[in-house]
């Protein structure tokens, strides 16, 4: 990657991941001005904004916040009368994307744009087969060039871990009981997940189970919560 004239924008979560993506690209590119951003979907755990900012500080960064203008996860919910499904993803899109890339065009005025993020093929197949650089047909004119950029595409779990080991970079408490760090409760969690949810955070699914109640849609494809919820002894 070439960095004459670029800047990059960091898409920063807290999880795991993204520390290794902001570590890496603070390693790799010292000089190279950078912009690191959260996107806040209302739907987080408990004290992430300050963590994502404690945390960044110690790159010698600060973090930049980033809202939808007109909604937050609930309030997309109720509004269309649907949560997110595994096809349609706004909370990904309005919620993370959008909020972004509008700060971007607002704040970033750099001829050459390198959005950052740290998605891996491991997680996924749809996300195994992303580009590990592309061109951002969208967002890029006559006035400056936008790329899509996943340096940590090809790294490994184990590969995360020991990254964030050896430079004494911490994990979130949430990885003590949950496999990712995203939302309070994601569509893609398994039953496990859930279990640990129940265990740990019970009035995220009391809040959800109202929501699904009012709007008659189900927050899991595999059925509505009240009945797949196991009662704790």
């Amino acid at each position: 990657m070439k960095h004459d004239n670029m800047e990059l924008v960091v898409n920063f979560s807290g999880g795991k991941d993204s520390t290794v993506l902001l570590a890496y690209l603070c390693e790799k590119y010292p000089n190279v001005k950078k912009h690191v951003v959260f996107a806040d979907t209302g739907w987080e755990h408990d004290g992430t904004e300050e963590w994502c900012r404690e945390l960044v500080a110690r790159f010698g960064l600060e973090l930049h916040v980033v809202r939808s203008n007109t909604k937050t996860f609930l309030t997309m919910a109720e509004k269309r009368g649907k949560f997110p499904g595994m096809n349609q993803r706004q909370c990904t899109s309005d919620l993370k994307r959008d909020p972004i890339m509008r700060w971007i065009r607002q704040n970033v005025k750099s001829r050459v744009i390198v959005n950052c993020m740290g998605i891996r093929s491991e997680e996924s197949t749809g996300r195994a087969k992303q580009k590990k650089l592309k061109r951002d047909t969208r967002e890029s004119n006559s006035v400056r060039t936008v790329w899509q950029w996943n340096p940590i595409k090809d790294m490994t779990e184990v590969e995360v871990l020991q990254y964030l080991e050896e430079r004494g970079l911490p994990l979130h408490p949430v990885y003590k009981h949950l496999r990712r760090f995203s939302c309070r409760m994601c569509i893609y969690m398994t039953d496990h997940d859930l279990g640990q949810v129940q265990k740990h955070d019970p009035k995220a699914i009391e809040i959800l189970r109202n929501i699904e109640e009012k709007i008659g849609f189900s927050f899991f494809q595999r059925g509505f919560l009240k009945d797949i919820i196991k009662p704790t002894a």
